[in-house]
């Protein structure tokens, strides 16, 4: 029994001595790296976002006068004209109002003509009295008095004659609500909404309701897209873009830009402005209201050198020891690190042209296709020796 108590602590020290000093020796961390290949070939450009289609000119029909609806003259989708009637708001209070105001009109016509007549009596009566006083039959007080009424006959006739003027206004503004309660179609196109049915009541005391939406051309679509801040600056009007929707997921729309607008919309500290694209649709595919995901091509290079965008994010590990006398890279230039051994890596500064949704473009003599650049280390530590086997004899 002590002799194998002795072989047993040999044993054990054997092993701590080996675990301890070999493996601190032999332990020493190294890295692998997660490496993919220089390629070459067609690389382009685009912004990718999403959008909605609407048409280029859509207008919302509403009503300027209160009432109900008496009768309805169009429907959705149904084609209308420039002047069409397309409802019709009960005209029976207006045609009342119209009644009153040619009443009003007529009675202060009346009164016109009374206050004119009256004027003509008082300058008569004032130029009698004015020869008579050259005889003095009568005193200067009667020929003033004379001239006083004059003087007031004429401002009566010219304040009826000014409420003449406010009738006819009133007569005016009453026909004009008359010819308001026919909803006429503004331009040439198709209904797309229809808000109001008949029967329902019209008010339009504190704003216009929206009665039909009317789009002028569906033959000619838009798509409103929103481009982030950090692309903005790379979208000109005239380039292409394509583009697809939902219901026809296996076909591309081609469209071009027409607007960039300078309306910011900041939504949760993310800044972006609407770029608005031109489509045809004349096959009628393309509804109002559809989502899209839009690319806009911004340019194509062929036969380019290109890396994952991920191989100028990567950084080694005590990077500063590796770069050796390596200057930073200048302006146009990124760097990134060539595997150019067994987990032997070099860093290099290249030129950077066109940038991809995923992929850059790299100018460098030194890297060729199939040469493979960095893009993750994956640190690992060294197996040690394999522990022997122990065979005890007793």
């Amino acid at each position: 029994m002590k002799k194998i108590a002795i072989i047993a602590l040999v044993v054990a020290a054997g092993l701590a001595l080996y675990f301890g000093f070999g493996r601190s020796a032999n332990g020493k961390p190294q890295a692998s790296y997660v490496t993919v290949p220089v390629e070459k070939g067609n690389l382009k450009a685009e912004i990718n976002s999403t959008g909605t289609i609407k048409p280029r000119v859509e207008v919302q029909v509403g009503s300027q006068v209160s009432g109900t609806i008496k009768k309805l003259y169009a429907d959705f989708e149904s084609v209308v004209k420039e002047g069409d009637l397309i409802a019709l708001i009960d005209p029976d209070t207006y045609k009342a109002k119209v009644g009153q105001a040619k009443a009003n009109l007529l009675s202060a016509k009346a009164n016109l003509e009374k206050a004119e007549v009256s004027l003509v009596d008082q300058l008569r009566i004032y130029r009698r009295k004015e020869e008579l006083l050259k005889s003095n039959a009568i005193s200067q007080q009667d020929l003033d008095t004379a001239q006083t009424n004059a003087d007031a006959a004429r401002a009566q006739v010219d304040v009826s004659k000014a409420t003449v003027a406010q009738m006819e206004a009133n007569l005016q503004e009453a026909e004009l609500n008359l010819k308001y309660t026919n909803i006429v179609a503004p331009v040439n196109g198709v209904v797309t909404a229809r808000n109001m049915d008949a029967g329902q009541t019209v008010t339009a005391s504190f704003q216009t309701p929206v009665l039909f939406r009317i789009a002028e051309d569906l033959t000619v679509m838009q798509v409103y897209t929103s481009v982030d801040e950090a692309d903005i600056g790379r979208v000109r009007v005239g380039q292409e873009a394509v583009f697809t929707v939902p219901a026809f997921p296996d076909e591309s729309f081609a469209a071009s830009v027409t607007q960039i607008r300078n309306d910011p919309q900041i939504q949760q500290n993310v800044v972006t402005y609407n770029v608005i694209l031109d489509v045809k649709n004349e096959d009628l595919k393309l509804r109002p209201g559809m989502t899209t995901n839009v690319q806009i091509r911004l340019s194509e290079v062929k036969d380019a050198l290109t890396v994952p965008q991920q191989a100028f994010q990567f950084s080694p590990r005590f990077a500063n020891k590796l770069t050796g006398d390596l200057p930073p890279p200048k302006q146009g230039q990124r760097r990134l690190w060539k595997l150019e051994g067994k987990n032997r890596i070099r860093p290099l500064n290249v030129g950077v042209g066109t940038v991809g949704s995923d992929r850059i473009q790299i100018l460098s003599d030194e890297l060729n296709p199939r040469d493979r650049v960095v893009v993750e280390e994956v640190p690992e530590k060294k197996e040690g020796p394999q522990t022997p086997g122990i065979r005890l004899r007793f």
